[in-house]
């Protein structure tokens, strides 16, 4: 229950379903549960969750895109600009939602008070103030740990790339 409110969000943000969101969290879950021993760090469970999330949901949307892909061809249709265009925007938002699964994993990989910041600063919107009243912060402290995390994020995703 922990985290089914952070793996519904993952979910429904690539997929923009309710329905099928609520399948991915039950499959993610399975999957995580199949998989509890490849778990090393049980700190970044989070991270990991969020991870496998991401990764159904893309091959949810890429098998989509398949079958979709499939109708067309049976009706052959496939002469349209409009089909031509929007299977170009699938590959678009796979791409899109690829980097966002990297960037989580890399946030996952950030020690625990730079993750707090820059998830409360980048994905929640919070200022600099507001993050020091939640977390009993220094304001400076906020805006160094932000930047630390940036820095080595932005390292992180280089490694990868």
């Amino acid at each position: 229950m922990q985290f089914h409110r952070l793996i519904y969000h993952i979910a429904y943000k690539l997929t923009k379903d309710v329905h099928v969101s609520e399948d991915i969290v039950q499959e993610t879950f399975m999957k995580a549960y199949r998989k509890w021993d490849t778990l090393i760090d049980f700190r970044k469970i989070q991270g990991w969750l969020s991870s496998i999330a991401s990764r159904t949901a893309i091959d949810f949307i890429r098998k989509e895109s398949r079958r979709r892909e499939e109708l067309v061809d049976d009706q052959e249709t496939y002469d349209s600009p409009f089909i031509e265009s929007s299977s170009g925007l699938v590959e678009s938002e796979v791409d899109f939602h690829l980097l966002e699964e990297e960037i989580e994993t890399g946030i996952g990989m950030l020690p625990a008070a730079q993750q707090e910041v820059l998830r409360l600063k980048a994905i929640h919107g919070l200022s600099d103030k507001e993050i020091a009243r939640r977390l009993d912060l220094n304001p400076a402290t906020v805006k160094t740990r932000y930047h630390r995390a940036r820095k080595q994020l932005n390292v992180l995703l280089n490694k990868t790339a």
